[in-house]
């Protein structure tokens, strides 16, 4: 099934584009996916314990299936003043 997937802040820096849209199996889960970036961006797996998950614009836990057609989104922890 495809699925669009969009980067932010160092997330986007760390995997080089904004977004992408991916073909993942039937029975992915967030962590399934994100576990992906993480074996191909080794920089990436060490921010996962921080990182937010959204799907279709509202926040998910790591455990929900994907669908065809999700939006999911990645969010990096922030910083600012």
């Amino acid at each position: 099934m495809r699925i669009k997937v969009l980067f932010f802040g160092r997330l986007k820096e760390i995997v080089g584009r904004a977004e992408e849209d991916v073909e993942i199996g039937e029975d992915h889960r967030l962590a399934d996916l994100y576990a992906r970036y993480g074996a191909a961006y080794p920089e990436a797996e060490r921010l996962r314990a921080s990182v937010v998950p959204s799907v279709n614009q509202e926040f998910a836990p790591w455990d929900s299936r994907l669908r065809p057609g999700d939006e999911v989104a990645f969010l990096p922890p922030v910083s600012g003043g």
